[in-house]
Parts: C-alpha cells; structure tokens; sequence
C-alpha cells in the first residue's frame, strides 16, 4: 500500500491494521478441515461416482456384478434402486444466503435435476452409479469394472446453437420445445426492466453508441475441493462438510428423505477457499453419500478430485449494450441484452442474468438514468454447470457497461471518469453521488490518469510494447438492508469468571477474515470490562445441533452483520452484572457503572469491585447472551468500488502484462483493515486471470473438456501478479452501529473491464471478448476490429445474430 487506511471514527480494534484471530493455528497446521476430521474417524469408507464419457447419453444397460465382487467394496448404489427412484427432483441452487425448503425453492419451475440420473448432459456428469469401497483405490478400480451400454445423443456446446431451429433438447421435462429456460415471478420475464421510454429517449439523444461483450466461463479454481463425510446411524444423520451452508444442508437432507430437522446434524470445519461455488449447496452427493452410509452403516466420504471439482463455474453471459446520452454526457437510456450459457443444469444463471440486476445494480447504480430496459435469456447446453461465483452477474454486466461508458465518452470527447461520476449513483442520494465521486478521483489520482494519451497513440518501449491505462467502476455489495433475505442473526457471548470470553458468532471459516472482524467487534464492545481480542475464543465449528443460526458465507456481508449484534449482547451483559453487584456494593443499579473491569458507584468511584472478583467469588455460572436481531433495514444504497489499471502490451507477440492495478473501495466502515487489503489485492487472482488467462477448452468434436487441471487451466501466479494498490474509503455510511458494507466479493468485479480498456487505450482496438490471449491481440491488431455475436432474441431471425465490430 501507498499509504495505510485512516478511520473515519477512530476504534481500537475495528478498523486496526491487526494479525487474523486464526493466523497462528492455520499457519501452524492446527485448523481442522475436512480431510482432518476424515483422518481422525475410523471406519471409514471412501465414495466414488461414475461419471459420463460422453455430453449427451442415456444408459440403456447396466451390468454391476463384477465390480459389486470387488473384494473392499462395501455398496454398489444405482440409479434404479427404489430408495434412489423415489428420491424427489431438485435443483443445485434452492437458496442462496437464506434456508429454504424445497417447496420454497429460488426456482421452483427448474428442478432439471434428479439424483444418479440416467441421463447424461456433460462429460464429467454423475452417471447413475455410485459406490463405496475400503479405499479410494479399490473404488477407482470397482469403477472401471461397471459395464454400461450407452445411447448416444446429439449435443450442443454453444448457446447460439443452443437456440437454432432443431438443436437437441437437454431438458425436455423443463422446456420440452427447446433450451431457453422458462421465466418465473422470482426472477422476472424475459424484459425484467422497462422504466421510461427507452426507444424515444434513444430517439432524442445527441450519441447512441452500441457495444457488444462477451464474457467466458472461469472456474473458482479452490485450494480445497468439496465433499462431505456421511454417518448414519440408526434415525440419525451426521454430516461434516466443507460446503458453507449448514443449515441449509441440514434441511436439504431432512427434506430430500423426509426427515425432521433434529435427526440430522451438520458441521463446517475450517474451509479452503470458496468464491461463491457453495451457493450451489443442494449437491446430489450429499443425497448418494447419506444412502451409502445408511446402507453399510459405517461413516462414507465422498470427495471431489481436483478434475471433478471444475463445477458450477461462472455463468457466460454476453450483452448487447446500448446508451443514448446528451451532448453534456447526461445519459438518457440505456438498453441492455443479455444471454447467458447455463450449462448442462441450472445453478444461479437466472441469478446472474436477471436477479443481480433487479437487487443490486438498478437502485444502487443505474437508479438516476430515466429510461431503462433489461432484456435477458438464459440457455442450456452440454457443458459443465454454471453456478455462483465471486462477484455473480456483476462482473459480466460490468464489463459490459464499461466498455459502452468507455465507447460513448470517446464518441463525446469527454473523460470517461467525469463521465462516470455524472450519471451513476444509487436511489437515496442526489447526484453527484458522494461515494463514486471520492472513489474515482482518488483512484484516477493515484495512477495517473490525467496522464493518459489517446487510444493507441502513446509512446512505444523497447521497439514493440505499447502502454494504457483504464478503469471501470461498480458498486459495492452488500449493505445490511439488502440481507433482509437472511432472516434474524444470532450472536451469544460467554463472560466466564475468570473473564475470558466464548463468542459464538457461527461463520464458515473460508480464509476471508469475517470471524476476525467479529471478534474484533466483540472486543471494542467489551471494552469496559478491559476483554482484548486475545481474550475472547471464538468457536470456529458451525454445529446446526449446538450452535446457533450460521452465517452464510456470501455476499461479503459476514463481516459486519454479525459484529452489528455485539453492542447489544454488551449492554445486556453489563445490565447483568450491574445487577449482581448492586447488593454487593449495596447500591441500586441506576448508580453503579463499570470501566476497565471495575464496577463502581457512580457518585462514589472509590466504592467498588473487579467485575473478575465479583463473578469468582459467586456461584462461578458464566454470564451467557444471546442476541436475535434482523439487519438494519432502513435503505442507504451503497458504496462504491472502482478497478484502475495500466497495461503493456507487445504488439509482436500479442501478450498483455498488467504493470500496476490501483483498486479503490469505499465500505462505509472498515472492519478490519489488513484483513480488507488483503481481499483486494488476493481478489485481482480473479480479475486478471479472467480477464487475460484462465478459459475451460472443449473439443468440439467430442464434447470433451480438455483442461480441468491447473496446468493447462492457467491461473496467474505470482510471476504474473502486477504490482497492486489498495486504497480504503470511509465516505458513504449505511444503517447500523457500523455502517458498513461488504467489499470482498465486488474487489476484482471492476478489473476485467478495466484492463481491456487499458488495452484498447495501449493500442487503440477494442478487444470485448475475454481472455484477451495473445492471438486474440494479434487478430484484432491485423484487422482493426474483433466481432462478438449479438445476444439474440430466441426464434428470431437469423439476421439477429449478426456481429457488431467496435
């Protein structure tokens, strides 16, 4: 960093550039994940699924005996067992920071799924066979042993082919005359938003410019791959999971076999990373797993290899954008359409598409342009799934709407920062809005902006390599009154007599620093009692049977919507030890206070007790609190985030090295400073990776993936890492004791755009399809424009799809 964070209110410990509460017991090896709990159970039983060579199959035999005669095989489980036949359809995605049933569903209308189908819809899908053996060796082995006669079926990989006149249908029973997927109340119809009159404001507008995007399908690529271990014992589940939603585990179980919610118990260990995928949480391992093990009676574990755990990436998802703006940059419309690739089964396309936009992006950041129309459509194909990953939605929408914001100040001769802070802004703020405003001057400072050249005409270095810089900006997310969909939080302090403290604030632990912010809350709240951070233990494993309600591991809100409740459980512990020691000091509890540990007599200081005295020599109970509190619901918009970053870019090779990134985020409050740099600088992994590297090849021939691995599927590493500067904001204030909102999942929402208008200002060609590799440089630079097709509308015709070259 440049220069560290300042507060905007000073507190001792929120805020505080401050080591992780966990940073001792991860680095030394003491943090138990999942394989840990495995290693330390005996008896256990290693769980394989059969999955499918082909993208498109059925199987019409199925012979098992050989490898049910495997010695260590323990349970062959197929698709047409009776417990398996009569298991419910579902769909991967029932919830996402909430605990739904499954007749409470996000998307009733696409329960695409059913547990060990026959029918196949992606190489890589589970087909119809699963087993448990001795070792994971033996259950390879049992594997290779199954034979199956398989029926071949047509498949489609593109989702413009998706939506021709005869392409196969994936899913009958959810659209039996082709691949769109219906639309639904929740998520809204095809034209989800028409505010004002978007064609006669593009009628009056001084510049329309139009701008088509295309955004691939990266994976989260995890340190640690997911699975479950499964005991059944009797009439009782329990299940250790690496999947950060408890609760709703537990009631996808209960209600996948129709059990009550007190015969199955889910714990999360310490987890390896995550970046949205256990959104996807109602996996049908889950169900395969429990029935193993209910059958064999010993405790069955399933875990994906790192191969398998290439699942429920980013959603494709291409626009066409269109804005219509005065000759002052006042942007009247705007009309966006968009379609996304959902893959073989629908995970949160709907989401990304749709939802995103409707929650997130039309009242905090498009809410001051009058005319607005939203078109979207989501398709099937026979790839592997889409699903939730870091930054849903926003990220494919931002590239979109930055390069368009881009294209339009050109067109204008205006600076596309001044143009940014013009028209973008959330509902309850007039413009300019306060938090885009700070963000994108300070960003556009601290690289350097006013400095930059014009598109492709900068000087050249070392005889090839050209240089730009660009930015993009979002807003941030979430503020506490969009957590509404999460219900009531739950925190319970423990004040034990020797003055230690248990904080249950349950959170999946994946590596963000949440429970630090918690417990750092905890700390300042607890102040008067003298409680440091290092005196408080915070329970790391979420237990749905001795916990309270867990803290989904989404939206970036985790690091405050807990620390929001520990005022309160503060005051109500303060009331209980006033009331201990007014008979004490024999005064009533009106007159007494307590600072630095000490309760006294207001009027008489002199007069009074350590509060460690007080509780030591009673009935030595600890002082328990439990607080139950919806978030703070008054709506305040939200902050602002913005990615600024300068490239080089050598016009021999076609290579793309970002020098410098300048990431910007306004949080209303920091919670934890160290914890919110590191989010922004270990975040531009996603955004240069998606943006220049990473990218999921098929053959087309086969329909075969061909890198699911990490040598092939390039995540950057450090050698690509450009030099990162985070800069903390505390402009914008939202509801609650902090104010805060979250950042984590926004910091590389911005970085894409920014890098590839960076590029076009390098060399002066727009490149809006991503990964920009090398060859897609040279390409453009050889013909001075790249075509990306036109999200079409489905049924239309054929001219529809035509490309737009920018």
């Amino acid at each position: 960093m440049a220069e560290p964070f300042t507060q905007r209110v000073y507190r001792q410990y929120v805020g505080s550039y401050r080591p992780r509460i966990d940073g001792r017991i991860k680095a030394s090896g003491e943090a138990e994940y999942l394989d840990d709990v495995v290693a330390g159970m005996k008896g256990v039983l290693f769980a394989k699924a059969l999955r499918s060579p082909y993208p498109h199959a059925r199987i019409k035999h199925l012979d098992t005996s050989r490898a049910e005669a495997l010695p260590g095989v323990k349970c062959v489980l197929r698709f047409d067992d009776p417990e398996v036949a009569v298991l419910p359809g579902t769909c991967c995605a029932w919830t996402s920071a909430n605990s739904n049933s499954h007749d409470q569903m996000y998307y009733p209308n696409l329960k695409d799924h059913r547990v060990l189908d026959s029918t196949v819809r992606w190489v890589g899908d589970e087909a119809g066979v699963v087993l448990a053996a001795e070792s994971e060796d033996i259950a390879v082995a049992a594997l290779e042993l199954i034979e199956i006669e398989w029926e071949i079926l047509p498949f489609v990989l593109d989702q413009y082919a998706a939506l021709a006149p005869g392409a196969p249908v994936i899913h009958p029973e959810i659209n039996p005359d082709g691949n769109v997927l219906p639309t639904h109340e929740f998520s809204g119809g095809d034209v989800f938003i028409d505010r004002g009159n978007v064609a006669d404001a593009m009628g009056q507008a001084d510049v329309v410019v139009e701008a088509t995007t295309q955004y691939h399908r990266p994976d989260h690529s995890a340190l640690d791959t997911r699975g479950c271990l499964i005991h059944w014992e009797k009439d009782r589940v329990t299940c250790w999971t690496n999947y950060y939603q408890a609760d709703q585990t537990r009631m996808y179980i209960c209600q996948m076999f129709g059990l009550p919610l007190n015969r199955v118990r889910v714990m999360n260990p310490y987890i390896g990373g995550n970046f949205g995928r256990c959104n996807m949480g109602e996996q049908p391992f889950f169900i395969f797993t429990a029935l193993l093990a209910k059958r064999t009676g010993r405790p069955v574990r399933f875990k994906m290899t790192r191969r398998e755990d290439f699942h429920d990436t980013r959603n494709p998802l291409n626009y066409l954008v269109r804005l219509g703006a005065t000759k002052d940059g006042t942007i009247l419309a705007a009309d966006f359409k968009a379609l996304a690739d959902t893959g073989a089964y629908h995970g949160h396309g709907m989401a990304a598409v749709k939802l995103v936009v409707k929650w997130d992006i039309l009242e905090n950041m498009m809410a001051h342009i009058p005319n607005l129309r939203y078109e979207g459509y989501v398709v099937y194909t026979n790839k592997v799934p889409g699903g939730c990953m870091r930054g849903i939605g926003n990220a494919q929408h931002n590239f979109a709407l930055g390069g368009a914001l881009d294209i339009l100040a050109e067109k204008l001769g205006l600076d596309a920062v001044e143009l940014a802070i013009k028209n973008f802004g959330h509902e309850w703020e007039r413009l300019p809005n306060r938090s885009v405003d700070s963000v994108l001057r300070t960003g556009a400072e601290r690289i350097g902006w006013s400095g930059r050249h014009r598109p492709g005409e900068g000087p050249v270095y070392e005889g090839d390599k050209k240089r730009g810089i660009g930015f993009s900006t979002n807003c941030s997310w979430h503020a506490a009154w969009q957590e509404e969909i999460r219900g009531h939080v739950q925190v319970q302090v423990k004040l034990n007599p020797d003055m230690s403290v248990i904080l249950q604030a349950p959170m999946p632990e994946t590596g963000v620093g949440s429970n630090s912010c918690a417990t750092f809350a905890c700390a300042d709240a607890l102040s008067f009692l003298g409680v440091a951070p290092e005196d408080i233990r915070w329970i790391s494993l979420v237990d749905t049977e001795t916990g309270l309600k867990d803290m989904v591991q989404t939206d970036s809100s985790c690091s405050y919507l807990q620390a929001e409740l520990m005022p309160a459980a503060a005051a109500q512990l303060k009331e209980t030890i006033l009331e201990l020691a007014a008979p004490v000091l024999d005064a009533g509890v009106a007159d007494l206070d307590i600072a630095d540990g000490r309760v006294f007599v207001r009027s008489d200081p002199d007069k009074g007790k350590p509060v460690r005295d007080l509780l030591w020599h009673g009935d030595m109970v600890p002082l328990v609190v439990t607080v139950t509190q919806m978030p703070a619901l008054e709506k305040t918009g939200a902050p602002f985030g913005a990615s600024f970053a300068e490239v080089e870019v050598d016009t021999e090779t076609g290579k793309v090295d970002v020098l410098r990134l300048v990431i910007v985020h306004d949080c209303g409050t920091v919670m934890f400073a160290s914890g919110a740099e590191g989010q922004q600088i270990g975040s531009q992994t996603f955004g240069v990776g998606e943006c220049l590297t990473e990218e999921i090849v098929y053959d087309e021939a086969s329909g075969v993936p061909l890198n699911f691995n990490w040598v092939d599927y390039q995540v950057p590493t450090m050698l690509d890492f450009p030099d990162v500067e985070p800069v903390l904001l505390e402009v914008w204030r939202g509801a609650g004791e902090y104010g805060a909102s979250g950042m984590g999942e926004g910091a590389p929402t911005s970085t894409p755009r920014a890098i590839a208008n960076a590029v076009y200002n390098a060399i002066g060609v727009r490149i809006d399809e991503i990964p920009i590799k090398p060859e897609r440089v040279l390409r453009a630079l050889a013909n001075g424009e790249i075509l990306v097709p036109t999200p079409p509308t489905p049924g239309a015709t054929p001219a529809a799809e035509r490309g737009v070259a920018r």
